[in-house]
């Protein structure tokens, strides 16, 4: 495999991308494509960063670059912000192809269009591009990790079931969430509906009407979704989550709305790939699988009850300082093997110290999520003078819930399955949670 657009047109696949008011077939895109890479010829071998502004504009762009230039930058304009100066920038513009290239090879491009017959850009060359993507981290600098075509296609599927797919586009390609999805349309010849409108009922809207049936976003933006009462107009047959932890609640909640639809929660990072992906619609993952592994990966928990893993693929050297003698990289995900399954209860990073006790936030989320007629709950730790910190809940409840029964039914379900230390202190009712642009729910201070 040399390129995006080779392995495309191995594939055979008629994928679509479509938007409000266009819609691109393969044939257009690598038609477009074609005209790109005729006029940025100077690019090969050298970095390029390439800028999101939609789906298609973007799948233009990797066509056209993979394969030539020697690393891809996926970005956004911030982004691009931190990429060194060295590097070129460019912007697809899907309806204003390069006029040089476009005069020069109009007739061939038009040709390749409207005779049936796919044509990928010229690739006579052996460029292995390496495809960077930025962390998913709200602070500090964004920290880049490179991956291969083939690392990133690892567990892209193609049948003819999944061909007939549609899905909703939740995330920017530019992420590696985004890109999985990107990915798999085009390789699996689903369909991509690409609305950008930051209106989430608008947006569910068009998803009904496009008829979506697969979507991809975290439990955090299924949770939003579910808020809407709109949800249930999409016709979903495949839903996914991922990006943070999926717990017993939500996935309920999504198999009640839709009983016949496939569910799965994939583990992922940016830094490391696809680790694993669960199908049994119950949280956490079986805990046979420390023992037996998976297809594509490895898995162990260490003494700080770290989850471990060991993927088949190489990863970024700047991962070296997590990853131990036989290959184990640190995930920095604490887990507790509890009977026949293993749980999530947050990041290493992310936990709150009372007096020297650590507190995953996501286990507190867990067990007030667990509430009937809670949303959603964020869990965080307030400065104490004594105890170093003291664990704060914001909590969102359902409509014509009542607070007061709910904070009531809350505190005592957090007495029964959390430690002392573990209680939230105050319980604070919102109406709005803030969200990360990944789509992940945001744990800066900025407590609303």
């Amino acid at each position: 495999m040399s390129s995006l657009a080779s392995l495309l047109l191995t594939k055979a696949v008629t994928p679509v991308i479509a938007n409000t008011s266009q819609s691109f077939s393969l044939e257009q895109l690598l038609a477009l494509a074609k005209l790109w890479r005729a006029e940025y010829q100077y690019l090969e071998n050298k970095p390029l960063a390439l800028i999101y502004t939609d789906s298609a504009a973007f799948c233009v762009g990797l066509l056209a670059f993979d394969g030539l230039c020697s690393d891809l930058f996926l970005c956004s304009t911030e982004l691009a912000e931190s990429i060194e100066n060295s590097c070129s920038r460019l912007t697809i513009d899907i309806n204003s192809p390069p006029k040089q290239a476009y005069s020069q090879t109009r007739s061939a491009a038009d040709a390749s269009a409207t005779s049936g017959k796919l044509k990928a850009p010229p690739d006579t060359r052996e460029t292995v591009t390496r495809w960077w993507l930025a962390s998913s981290g709200t602070s500090g600098q964004p920290k880049w990790f490179a991956h291969t075509l083939t690392s990133l296609t690892l567990n892209t599927k193609y049948s003819n079931t999944l061909s007939e797919l549609k899905w909703a586009n939740c995330y920017q390609a530019y992420r590696y969430a985004g890109l999985q999805v990107l990915l798999q349309v085009l390789i699996s010849g689903a369909t991509l509906v690409d609305d950008t409108t930051h209106d989430l009922i608008a947006r569910l809207q068009q998803y009904a009407k496009a008829k979506v049936n697969a979507i991809s976003a975290t439990p955090s933006m299924w949770r939003q979704m579910l808020m809407t009462n709109q949800l249930q107009r999409v016709p979903l047959k495949r839903i996914t989550l991922g990006g943070e932890i999926a717990d017993q609640p939500l996935l309920d909640k999504l198999s009640e709305l839709y009983p016949q639809a496939s569910i799965r929660h994939i583990y992922a990072s940016t830094e490391a790939g696809v680790g694993f992906v669960v199908k049994d619609k119950l949280a956490g993952f079986p805990v046979s699988w420390l023992q037996q592994g998976m297809s594509n990966a490895q898995l162990a928990i260490d003494e700080k009850q770290h989850l471990r893993i060991k993927p088949k693929h190489e990863l970024d050297a700047q991962l070296d300082t997590l990853i131990d003698d036989e290959g184990y990289l640190d995930t920095q995900d604490i887990v507790q093997a509890d009977g026949d399954r293993v749980h999530f209860l947050g990041r290493a990073s992310g936990v709150i110290n009372v007096g020297g006790n650590k507190v995953p936030p996501e286990k507190v989320e867990s067990v007030i999520l667990s509430v009937k007629g809670v949303s959603q709950a964020k869990v965080y730790g307030q400065p104490n003078s004594v105890l170093g910190n003291l664990v704060v809940a914001d909590i969102l409840i359902e409509p014509n819930q009542d607070w007061g029964n709910i904070s009531r039914t809350v505190r005592a379900q957090c007495k029964l399955m959390l430690q002392r230390f573990e209680i939230p202190v105050k319980l604070r009712q919102i109406d709005s949670l803030v969200m990360c642009p990944t789509g992940k729910l945001s744990r800066s201070d900025d407590h609303v």
